[in-house]
């Protein structure tokens, strides 16, 4: 039976995580570029994020990450499935999906990141409660510390001295001329970007998310998608992530050198308790029967299925609609007018969420991977039984 808590946390993550992205989907070779005389709505939307979004929603994917491995463990233990065979044979599908998705569509992809971060999780699921806990901690710290101190030395080893192009300067134009004439450049720098990121995890993220996801094992395992925090508890966590996140702002108000780039990993650290906060809240409304709950619900059935779908629709809006009929776009947008962007594909998102939940059992995108991974696991089963069969002959 499906825990409708963890599906409408994943909800959230999903329909969130659109708002940070979209930077990036307007023109992954720069993102968000500001405005030579910066703008109000710019500045207001910038610590709105910084407070309430940087990092929030890929902390949550993580912590439901290592909470639906948990979920696949027990199945496996129950049904007498390798749990190892079955859930590699997941990442490794996913993986590929992220791959396509990286390279070809947007280079800001979380699906093959997190498939390798799950790869070295999965030994730790057979710890116990006490141990799990432990590592997902130590984990958390040590990531934390990196995730900190790497902030810290980018801000202040970055030559800030007219690095970054602004909007009306020519070095701009031109990096908006060569990523929208060509595909194979778009191709290239996502390529490159995904490639980088691989190769930075061991230095960057990739300690803080395997604690997370270790971390959310545990969580499920102690009955927290059910019950939440206890009061005290919960008063705490929420004490930490505005102390944390204010302490976030801070640097971003009193540095320029503190940029759009350095942002999300000092936020970092502060999303965590944001996250708990985040998911408690949701958890405590499990039971209402509100129709924005119970679309936050379908959306989390669905989420494999809309975050593809959101890079495909931003993809052919940004790179094929907007350069050709609305050439001025890219020198005249907004963060303010990609909030509104994804204010209207969060509706979007929500009715189709709801349509495919109401006629379908699963979304387009999760049927195929569930296809895929099943299709993987059986033939290496049927693989296993011929060797025993062979080895006792």
């Amino acid at each position: 039976m499906r825990i409708q808590s963890i599906d409408a946390i994943r909800g959230l993550a999903i329909l969130g995580i659109l708002f940070l992205n979209i930077a990036y989907h307007q023109n992954f070779h720069t993102g968000y570029v500001f405005f030579e005389e910066a703008l109000l709505s710019d500045e207001i939307i910038s610590i709105i994020s910084t407070l309430f979004l940087d990092g929030r929603f890929r902390t949550l994917f993580c912590l439901l990450f290592g909470a639906g491995l948990a979920i696949q463990f027990d199945a496996c233990q129950k049904r007498g499935h390798n749990f190892l065979v079955f859930s590699q044979s997941r990442l490794k599908w996913l993986f590929l999906f992220g791959l396509i998705h990286g390279v070809f569509i947007f280079g800001g992809d979380i699906l093959l990141y997190y498939s390798l971060c799950a790869f070295f999780v999965l030994k730790h699921l057979t710890l116990s409660q006490e141990e799990l806990r432990a590592k997902s901690v130590k984990y958390l710290v040590v990531g934390s510390i990196i995730m900190l101190v790497s902030g810290i030395v980018i801000t202040f080893s970055y030559d800030y001295g007219g690095a970054l192009p602004l909007r009306a300067s020519e070095a701009y134009a031109e990096e908006v001329v060569a990523w929208q004439k060509s595909y194979l450049f778009q191709i290239g720098v996502q390529a490159s970007f995904v490639l980088a990121t691989i190769i930075a995890a061991p230095f960057t993220m990739l300690w803080q998310s395997m604690g997370l996801m270790m971390f959310g094992a545990y969580l499920y395992r102690s009955g927290f998608f059910s019950v939440g925090f206890s009061s005290t508890i919960f008063k705490r966590v929420a004490i930490i992530a505005v102390v944390a996140s204010i302490i976030t702002v801070i640097p971003q108000l009193m540095f320029e050198q503190v940029t759009s780039d350095v942002i999300p990993i000092f936020a970092s650290i502060p999303a965590i308790f944001c996250a708990f906060v985040f998911a408690h809240l949701l958890i405590k409304l499990k039971n209402t029967r509100t129709w924005w709950y119970q679309s936050l619900i379908n959306c989390g059935k669905v989420a494999f299925t809309l975050y593809l779908t959101q890079s495909i629709v931003l993809a052919v809006l940004f790179r094929v609609i907007t350069p050709v009929y609305y050439p001025e776009f890219a020198y005249t947008v907004t963060l303010l007018d990609l909030v509104l962007i994804s204010l209207v594909l969060t509706v979007m998102q929500i009715l189709l969420a709801n349509f495919i939940t109401k006629h379908f059992e699963q979304g387009p995108f999760e049927a195929a991977w569930r296809t895929l991974y099943l299709r993987s696991f059986q033939k290496k089963q049927q693989n296993k039984q011929v060797d025993t069969w062979v080895s006792e002959q």
